[in-house]
């Protein structure tokens, strides 16, 4: 590759990092697990269908692109805070709705999707960024945005082609689902629709990957190999839960949106400021903190089915 290549590059690089980092930044909401790491999931589990049950796991095997495309279409709505029914998109009665209004095994695979992500989020917002922003002292908005982010560029790059593929294709019945359970919403469903796409295809592009790692390599703040596949392991542990026990599972006690477990953090970083100002020991709010949302007691994906605690 000549020089002028890779400058030309350099600059698309910029430009879709700087294009997708804007419009997550307008809506002040993101994402918990990227859309990588949610196609990632569904994959593991597409590759695994016999932890699930027979007739779920025949389902999903019939219609793989239906369940890839539900663990995605979960972030369809942005600013859901700001719907008249707040966060309608990632609520249990939801998923569950869609699954009981589905007309076709497409539609079922689709809904069953959907509830993979809400199970995955669990983690995500309840585990994994409340660690993450203690770490790193960021700021709620920040740190979600950031560190999902950083998470998603360790996918590998055959999810995000998965993912590409995915979102090309046409989907009529889990569209007509989403409209008509995604109502009253800050922007209308196509225009939520159009723009969840959009977002998502430039977050796919290698380009915006390049660029997050790159500033990675210059954060002081690492995130090791070990210890996001820990959370995905958990995460996929929840996931299995949820299709195996469906409206039993315990993971449903747990709020896929993490309000409060983000709420606490957002305290704990204004008292850990505090202190920092006031210069007095504070080191060891951040190791509690991280200890706090660790998953070494939590069920593990390891091949077989588990029911979380």
């Amino acid at each position: 590759m000549n020089r002028e290549s890779g400058s030309s590059n350099c600059v698309n690089g910029w430009i879709v990092a700087a294009t997708v980092a804007l419009v997550l930044g307008c809506v002040q909401e993101a994402w918990a697990w990227g859309p990588g790491s949610h196609v990632q999931f569904a994959s593991e589990i597409l590759s695994n269908l016999w932890v699930l049950p027979p007739a779920i796991a025949a389902l999903l095997a019939r219609h793989r692109r239906h369940f890839i495309y539900g663990n995605v279409a979960t972030d369809t709505v942005l600013a859901k805070k700001m719907s008249r029914v707040k966060q309608v998109c990632h609520r249990w009665d939801t998923g569950f709705s869609l699954l009981h209004s589905a007309e076709s095994d497409a539609g079922r695979a689709f809904a069953y999707g959907y509830l993979a992500h809400l199970a995955a989020d669990t983690i995500a917002h309840n585990k994994f960024l409340p660690r993450q922003m203690a770490v790193s002292r960021s700021t709620v908005a920040f740190g979600h945005l950031y560190w999902e982010v950083r998470a998603d560029a360790q996918v590998a790059p055959i999810h995000f082609q998965t993912l590409r593929r995915t979102l090309q294709r046409d989907y009529a019945e889990p569209e007509h689902l989403l409209e008509a359970h995604l109502r009253e919403t800050l922007l209308s469903f196509r225009t939520n629709r159009f723009i969840f796409k959009r977002m998502n295809l430039l977050a796919s592009e290698a380009a915006w990957r390049r660029s997050v790692l790159f500033w990675a390599r210059l954060s002081r703040f690492g995130l090791d190999a070990d210890t996001l596949a820990s959370y995905h392991q958990a995460s996929l542990g929840r996931i299995v839960d949820v299709l195996t026990c469906g409206e039993a599972s315990s993971v449903l006690n747990e709020d896929p949106n993490g309000n409060w477990a983000l709420a606490y953090a957002r305290a704990q970083r204004k008292q850990l400021r505090q202190l920092s100002r006031a210069r007095l020991p504070h080191m060891h709010i951040i190791a509690e903190a991280a200890a706090g949302h660790a998953i070494q007691n939590m069920p593990q994906w390891n091949g077989q089915r588990t029911h979380a605690s």
